[in-house]
């Protein structure tokens, strides 16, 4: 088994996009990529819409391999959008070839606006898509649904397993929530990736940024690599926090230096072009 994070925080824009190759597979999880409108009063930095359009390159140049798509839940740096901004991934660029599987939670807890996605996602598709809530082909295994951190909706948490090797993708559970733990290391994975707490939120308690370090202790413990990315690496100390939690970035997984853009998007517009290229 082989996994690339497309996308992350770390690799410069908001994303949990990633490619899992197997013997017989190419599953493509949250093949979404987003950056933010306004940080500190400022809109993205250039570097930050090159690091977007990477991101938005590599699951486009994937999705023609792909034997399986999963989407975990409908927020726009998670899935392809009808009405995508600048950097983040068209529906009418997302086409996904006729016998690829996919992969996507139901509308049941999910907000006005996912459901509304949803709906769109399989309207451009032309296909109907059940909820994949406790499928499993012996390969691809969801489960959920899970609160997504923040109370913003909930999330599904999607397992790819080969032989002695098993993928967890635990998307925007972001390490608060006990059940989905349970389920994580129900799985024995080898391998996960998960957010971590946003850290960048003045609405994180200490309370909660706690519990997610406990929570990643259990998860490192038994497992080769804890991957952790997406909403703490928004503020340059959330490197500290993940190496504190025993967990790496995305980006030191795939073995390139991380680069927290939109963490240093107020010293990106301070500087010069000539400082930065």
């Amino acid at each position: 088994m082989q996994v690339l994070f497309l996308g992350a925080e770390s690799l410069g824009a908001r994303s949990m996009a990633t490619v899992v190759l197997t013997a017989e597979r190419t599953v493509l999880i949250d093949p979404g990529v987003a950056l933010a409108p306004k940080r500190v009063g400022l809109p993205p930095h250039p570097l930050e819409a090159e690091a977007a359009e990477r991101v938005r390159a590599a699951v486009l140049g994937w999705l023609p391999h792909a034997t399986d798509v999963v989407v975990t839940h409908f927020h726009g740096d998670h899935m392809p959008l009808a009405d995508a901004d600048p950097f983040q991934i068209p529906l009418s660029a997302f086409t996904p070839l006729a016998g690829c599987r996919l992969r996507v939670p139901g509308e049941s807890g999910q907000s006005g606006r996912s459901r509304a996605r949803r709906r769109a996602f399989v309207k451009a598709l032309g296909r109907a898509l059940p909820t994949a809530k406790g499928e499993d082909d012996g390969v691809i295994a969801c489960a959920g649904p899970f609160p997504h951190g923040g109370g913003s909706g909930s999330v599904m948490i999607v397992a790819v397993r080969e032989g002695n090797e098993c993928f967890v993708h635990a998307s925007d559970t972001q390490l608060l929530s006990p059940e989905a733990v349970a389920t994580i290391l129900a799985w024995r994975p080898t391998v996960v990736y998960t957010s971590g707490p946003p850290l960048y939120l003045p609405s994180l308690t200490w309370e909660e940024a706690d519990r997610a370090r406990t929570h990643a202790d259990r998860i490192a413990s038994p497992t080769r690599a804890l991957v952790i990315d997406h909403h703490p690496l928004r503020s340059v100390g959330g490197l500290r926090w993940v190496e504190d939690a025993d967990g790496i970035s995305a980006a030191t997984y795939m073995g390139v230096r991380p680069r927290l853009l939109e963490a240093r998007r107020q010293e990106l517009w301070a500087r010069s072009p000539a400082d930065l290229y």
